[in-house]
């Protein structure tokens, strides 16, 4: 949103120099008119310096700055400041250029009359939909500062959760990538070295070094070929993967994986349920909470069953009985858990002790899979690196046996 600074005097006749945000100099001026300011000069800020357009355009808003920024709010709101008080505050404190801009986009709309929520609706690509409506619920129901206490505490415990997942599978990945690395080496540059050798023995080879040797051919035949093909591969399946048919693929087999479909299922369930939760006690339906807690499971098949259930309860079906017609997805704890939530009027708390209860049971999976994975990605590089060793020994033996 433009910025705009200005030049004018209040009724008092006192001079007094500022910047307001709006969309438009006319929406500007109107403005600073309601406020009963005479304009002598006003103008669009658009000089920048080429050291500050540099900073921004490389400054990443993260999901710590986002979390930061709620807590810092919630905070300030809840000592008994205003909004305009409290963002002021923040503007001073902004270490980053990209969240001052952010922080002055919703102090100009505060200003100008306009929800407060209105700044993260336009800035949609760093705020997800969650943040925005619980913004707005606690807008609607006079109790901002609870709200923004409520989502400080919901992102804090997704990012804890992401974080997780990410820390644990970071070491089978790296191990995984290391045996892809060697196998490449040998093949692209040892073998084919080797192999020359092995052609001026005329000599007999065996079948798995004949076979190495094909295959190294391949890899070896252009460094660009191969390049071209890895970025083709990895376009086709990062552009694959944002179609409808993708998503759909990539959900069915992450449900099926035989050692981690487990661990992905109860992420989902984790991330669906404290949303929800969430949502729910921000004050919002049950059908907004859902309609927008389908937005981070991150599955197409999850994503479906909540757009069902979302038409089902729009017609009286209580939220446990559509979540029951999908046993696969939703386990019977979970529904039987949900019932006992509608019937006393306690689902938020409900969906909370879940998600907390399945943060527990994620980290057993986690330790389960890494020390599954571990050994057997082990034991699988071992092997293929054995196998090019007896490939590549095997006619060294024959050679010399010649000699002797």
């Amino acid at each position: 949103m433009p910025i705009y600074s200005y030049e004018a005097t209040d009724k008092d006749g006192e001079e007094i120099v500022g910047e307001i945000n709006a969309t438009t100099e006319a929406e500007a001026v109107g403005a600073l008119a309601r406020k009963k300011l005479a304009i002598s000069l006003i103008k669009e800020k658009t000089a920048k310096s080429a050291k500050g357009l540099e900073v921004h355009l490389f400054e990443r808003f993260t999901t710590l700055d986002r979390i930061i920024m709620v807590r810092n709010l919630a905070v300030t709101i809840k000592a008994g400041l205003s909004i305009l008080e409290s963002l002021e505050i923040l503007i001073n404190d902004a270490s980053k250029k990209i969240i001052k801009e952010i922080l002055l986009s919703a102090k100009g709309n505060v200003q100008n009359g306009q929800p407060f929520s209105k700044t993260f609706d336009d800035y949609k690509k760093l705020f997800p939909p969650i943040f925005v409506g619980m913004v707005k619920a606690g807008e609607l129901s006079g109790e901002l500062d609870k709200s923004l206490e409520e989502l400080s505490a919901h992102m804090n415990k997704e990012y804890a959760l992401v974080k997780k997942v990410k820390s644990a599978l970071a070491y089978p990945i790296v191990l995984l990538l290391a045996s892809f690395g060697i196998v490449g080496l040998l093949l692209g540059f040892v073998l084919p070295r080797l192999t020359k050798t092995f052609a001026q023995s005329n000599m007999e080879l065996p079948a798995v070094t004949r076979g190495l040797i094909y295959l190294s051919d391949l890899v070896s035949y252009s460094l660009w070929l191969d390049a071209g093909l890895i970025a083709a591969v990895t376009l086709f399946f990062t552009t694959f993967r944002k179609t409808s048919a993708g998503r759909k693929f990539f959900s069915g087999l992450v449900l099926k994986l035989p050692v981690a479909k487990n661990l992905f299922k109860k992420v989902i369930l984790v991330r669906f349920t404290r949303t929800l939760g969430s949502l729910v006690a921000s004050g919002l339906s049950i059908v907004e909470a859902l309609e927008l807690s389908s937005h981070v499971v991150g599955n197409y098949y999850y994503e479906t069953a909540v757009a069902e259930s979302i038409n089902d309860i729009k017609n009286g079906i209580p939220l446990s009985e559509c979540l029951r017609r999908h046993p696969d997805l939703f386990p019977n704890f979970l529904t039987s858990l949900i019932t006992v939530g509608e019937k006393t009027g306690t689902l938020e708390s409900v969906l909370k002790t879940f998600s907390d209860f399945y943060d527990d049971e994620v980290d057993g999976s986690l330790k389960d899979l890494t020390t599954f994975l571990e050994p057997v990605l082990l034991l699988i590089m071992g092997l293929i690196v054995g196998l090019i060793a007896i490939a590549i020994l095997m006619p060294i033996y024959q050679m010399v046996g010649k000699f002797v």
